[in-house]
């Protein structure tokens, strides 16, 4: 794509008084974000069974990281605004709890597009100046608009064509002011150009300091100067190694050798891309985690619904999963499944019907899913621990990443999840963005999910469904546990609970996944594909084991 260094930069049109309106609504929104995100972890250290000191201890090395984090971001504010009232003494404020966090009776916000082209610059600086794109930062800078990642991308991988680029805009800027008077104009512009002494051109590549030169002295014409247009330069000068940090081993070589030496648990794991294309990396990645595979095309198929961030799928202990898809197909077609699955479409309370069950059906849901779900799920676990391990050690770079999944594979991503929450949280406060798990079989301790709270820095969605009588009575056979995630709403702060009533059958999840996403906000999910996916998979499914009142009663009548 062009490389658009404009759309880094503050507009010139900006007046002193705009960027100084944007700095207070940027100060008070931000210390509203940090105290919201304080509360998470006092309700984390409220609930936790930890020892006191424990609990104190973590508390307050995540809030020194907060703040931190918050006074940094605010710092790169400060001077991508033009450092207000520097020059009267004034430095940038402090965020504290105190802070005032209400933006009623400040100036109205400049345009869209003149803010959006702030917050980018911001985002520019905390990126090169941290070598990392933290989670929280994705979070709270979203809530001013659309931000232009690919632009950011371009211009790090592409420093000197960023500049080319600039230089031509204002080449055509200067040529327009000159003619109605202006003395300033170019020498030579075309192939390459003469800029304080250094050649620019899209020939060779320029060495880091004469990048860093080059771009201070187009950062100049575009009308940018001071701190941001040094930190900005230095930015672009550095950008090889900020590449490196940011997008890690998977933006650059085969990841095989660093998974296989975090398997001593699992036998089968990896993580293959689902829409990801060489050399084309985004800010932010998604990593996706299937259920179960009627095939091992089934590792990727669910997640073609993403677009946008780079989208890989885990691959984890395939013939487990299929085992378990086949026992899963053959236990929806017996005569208890039946005699649920026609209760449930009767609108008849779930925990009741499987408590009555009958011995004999229980013996028969056993035998034959015990060995496949029991297996699956020691696997799950097991290989969430392990991936839990991979995150902490950034395998994918210090970018934001999104974890989604259904089924096992959300059991798998509660794993990684609780694994994370056990380690300081300045080794993982920046990594998790928003969590997305439908159909989860694990409990909805509030202490557990709490602690998921403090470590996610957006959202953490728990889709279930109360009619899915297939989880409830593999939950019911294997661990006799009612409290179920998958099968209702998690009682904790910060924690959203989707129901998603369509799912009457666990096996339904895999055609649903796609608009339960979408109904539930989840960014980047593409509409065709979803359409494309309930289509070829939910409305065969549901035709296949569709039950109508009459086919209902018939059933019950009979009985198991």
């Amino acid at each position: 794509m062009p490389v658009e260094l404009t759309q880094l930069t503050p507009p010139k049109e900006l007046t002193p008084a705009d960027k100084n309106t944007i700095f207070q609504h940027f100060n008070r929104r931000l210390a509203a974000y940090r105290n919201n995100a304080e509360l998470y972890a006092d309700a984390e250290c409220h609930l936790s069974p930890l020892p006191e000191e424990k609990k104190g201890q973590i508390k307050d090395e995540y809030t020194k990281g907060l703040n931190d984090w918050a006074n940094g971001l605010l710092e790169q504010a400060w001077i991508a605004c033009g450092e207000p009232e520097e020059k009267s003494g004034v430095k940038c404020p402090k965020l504290d709890i105190y802070s005032d966090t209400s933006t009623v009776g400040l100036p109205k916000l400049p345009p869209q597009e003149e803010l959006i082209r702030v917050i980018n610059t911001i985002l520019f600086l905390h990126v090169t100046t941290s070598k990392q794109y933290s989670a929280r930062t994705r979070c709270f800078l979203s809530s001013f608009g659309t931000l232009n990642e690919e632009a950011i991308v371009a211009a790090l991988k592409n420093p000197e064509s960023a500049i080319e680029q600039a230089q031509k805009q204002a080449q055509e800027t200067t040529e327009a002011h000159a003619s109605r008077g202006r003395t300033l104009r170019y020498i030579g512009m075309g192939a390459g150009a003469v800029l304080g002494g250094v050649l620019v051109g899209v020939t060779g590549g320029l060495a880091a300091p004469l990048v860093g030169g080059a771009a201070s002295a187009v950062l100049g014409l575009l009308g940018v100067g001071g701190t941001a247009a040094g930190l900005l330069a230095s930015g672009l000068a550095g950008s090889a190694a900020v590449c490196g940090a940011l997008f890690g081993v998977y933006g650059a070589q085969s990841t095989a050798s660093m998974i296989h030496r975090h398997t001593r648990e699992v036998r089968d794991l990896d993580i293959v891309p689902v829409g990801t294309h060489p050399d084309e990396e985004t800010l932010a990645l998604r990593l996706c985690v299937s259920g179960w595979l009627s095939s091992e095309e089934e590792i990727t198929a669910p997640w073609t619904i993403f677009g946008g961030d780079d989208t890989f799928a885990l691959r984890w202990e395939v013939k487990a999963l299929r085992d378990l898809s086949n026992a899963l197909v053959t236990l929806v077609g017996t005569n208890a499944m039946k005699f649920v699955g026609a209760q449930v479409v009767q609108r008849t309370v779930l925990a009741p019907i499987l408590a009555a069950l009958a011995p004999t059906a229980w013996l028969k849901v056993g035998q034959i899913i015990d060995n496949p779900w029991s297996n699956a799920k020691a696997l799950a676990v097991k290989t969430g621990a392990v991936l839990g391990e991979l995150l902490a050690k950034r395998v994918f770079g210090n970018r934001p990443l999104t974890l989604t999944g259904y089924s096992l594979g959300s059991l798998v991503i509660f794993e990684a999840l609780k694994y994370l929450t056990t380690l300081p949280p300045s080794q993982t406060s920046h990594l998790i963005q928003d969590v997305f798990l439908f159909g989860t079989p694990a409990d909805t301790n509030p202490s557990t999910w709490a602690s998921f709270r403090r470590l996610v820095c957006g959202r953490i969605v728990n889709g279930y469904s109360n009619g899915d009588y297939v989880l409830g009575i593999l939950s019911r056979a294997s661990t006799g546990n009612w409290k179920v995630a998958g099968l209702e709403p998690v009682d904790a702060i910060g924690v959203e609970s989707e129901l998603v009533g369509e799912v009457i059958g666990h096996t339904k999840w895999r055609g649903l996944i796609g608009k339960a996403l979408k109904d539930c906000g989840a960014p980047g999910v593409l509409d065709e594909q979803i359409e494309l996916q309930l289509k070829t998979i939910a409305q065969p499914m549901e035709q296949e084991m569709n039950i109508n009142d009459e086919e209902a009663k018939e059933i019950i009548e009979k009985g198991m």
